[in-house]
């Protein structure tokens, strides 16, 4: 049987680790296509890919093709042109709709790491997938295409934590709580780990949760707490909105409450509320000299690029879920997690543990659909898939996970300093 042709669209940090990976592992694939808009940003990635997994006189590794992923014709026209089957969309979430319509129309199974945005709206209310991705679900299922939604590490892997404590842990969940700290140091004066627009929009946006099977709003930042995780040490975590509450709440019906939670230091913060207080967070476009642009697209052109952060990046990240529900009556608390380093991630593959986190999980599920195991045949959240295969999987791409049984005091029996 044919190996399926693969297709990966974004040339950023993500689209760099996710590249890479998918070369490393390319007896599981037919052609690998990596695609964007930059042409040279493309051939840069690849002649790296070649120079670190194959050498230079050795036939292309992959193939690059320039894009404009926001163009329906140019998607539809490239998926054909390649016959690619799998089309990982690790594009700015701007790219999703078109993205996830040329490969309606092509048959090609899609899979993303991030929910639709539209640029110019901020605070929309809940729940985010039901604008682009849910009302696009029943013509996936009509014509039997696959959709994976959010195949990240959050979202993406927190949620198929979510559903191995279900399968295997618990039997009744009463408080998902989903924790990422980020314990590098990248030596920059300010800088965002993604797409800054993306990045400044989450941060600056009100809060909301699931709670009491409704949503709840608080302000941005109003409501923390401090975790002791392993190998990263104490940090305070902020409760934020993030996309996987939006598809847990509808997929754990009985949970009574699911939030997330991000790890920020006070000069992060204090930067953040200053570039806030300018106005230069806004996504709303403002006129300067007869000119329409967006406040938080000026602040990213004078940022670091987030690939560019790699070099020199040290520390580690951790990302879990700190569930508690019932097991045969009995009162129970797990943690389940991952870990990587940055500056190990970086000797692998060139990349930041922010851009590696998200990458493996995105090659994992696509050998799990280029084998197969993962065919559902119509439009899916990941908690809704058997995550034992995926978790058997992901080690070998490159991230390792653990669980443990933790206190019910919400107590946390890892060393203080890291």
């Amino acid at each position: 049987m044919a190996k399926p042709n693969l297709l990966i669209v974004g040339a950023g940090g993500v689209g760099q680790v996710t590249a890479n990976k998918a070369v490393q592992f390319r007896d599981d694939f037919g052609t690998i296509t990596l695609a964007a808009r930059n042409r040279d940003k493309l051939e840069k990635i690849a002649a790296d890919i070649q120079a670190r997994w194959g050498g230079a006189n050795d036939e292309p590794l992959l193939s690059v093709r320039a894009v404009n992923a926001r163009d329906p014709g140019e998607m539809t026209g490239l998926i054909r042109d390649l016959d690619a089957k799998i089309v990982l969309n690790v594009a700015s979430s701007y790219c999703n709709a078109t993205i996830l319509d040329a490969c309606l129309e092509t048959g090609a199974s899609y899979l993303d790491t991030a929910l639709a945005e539209d640029e110019f709206i901020e605070n929309i209310d809940p729940p985010w997938y039901s604008y682009v991705e849910w009302p696009r679900r029943p013509k996936f299922a009509e014509k039997k295409v696959n959709a994976f939604l959010g195949m990240g590490f959050d979202p993406g892997v927190v949620n198929i934590f979510c559903a191995y404590v279900r399968k295997h842990l618990l039997d009744e969940i009463d408080a998902i709580d989903i924790i990422d700290v980020n314990a590098g140091s990248h030596g920059r004066y300010f800088a965002t780990n993604f797409d800054a627009d993306i990045n400044l929009r989450e941060i600056k946006e009100d809060v909301i949760t699931w709670e009491e099977g409704a949503w709840k709003t608080i302000p941005r930042h109003s409501q923390w707490m401090d975790v002791t995780l392993p190998q990263v040490g104490t940090h305070r975590v902020y409760s934020m909105g993030h996309d996987e509450l939006q598809s847990l709440a509808v997929n754990f019906p009985d949970t009574p409450r699911i939030t997330f939670w991000m790890g920020f230091g006070e000069h992060y913060l204090n930067v953040f509320n200053v570039l806030d207080s300018l106005g230069l967070t806004s996504s709303v476009p403002v006129e300067v000299d007869g000119v329409k642009v967006a406040p938080n697209r000026l602040v990213k052109a004078l940022l670091p690029d987030p690939a560019s952060l790699a070099e020199g990046y040290t520390g580690k990240i951790c990302i879990g879920v700190d569930v508690r529900g019932r097991k045969d009556g009995k009162e129970k608390r797990f943690f389940i997690w991952s870990n990587c380093d940055h500056e190990a991630n970086f000797r692998e593959v060139g990349s930041q543990s922010i851009s590696y986190s998200t990458g493996i999980p995105v090659i994992t599920a696509a050998r799990l659909i280029a084998d197969g195991i993962w065919n559902p045949q119509t439009m899916v959240h990941v908690e809704e898939l058997d995550p034992d295969p995926f978790l058997a999987a992901m080690p070998q791409v490159g991230i390792d996970w653990q669980v443990e049984e933790l206190p019910l005091d919400g107590s946390w029996p890892y060393p203080e300093e890291a």
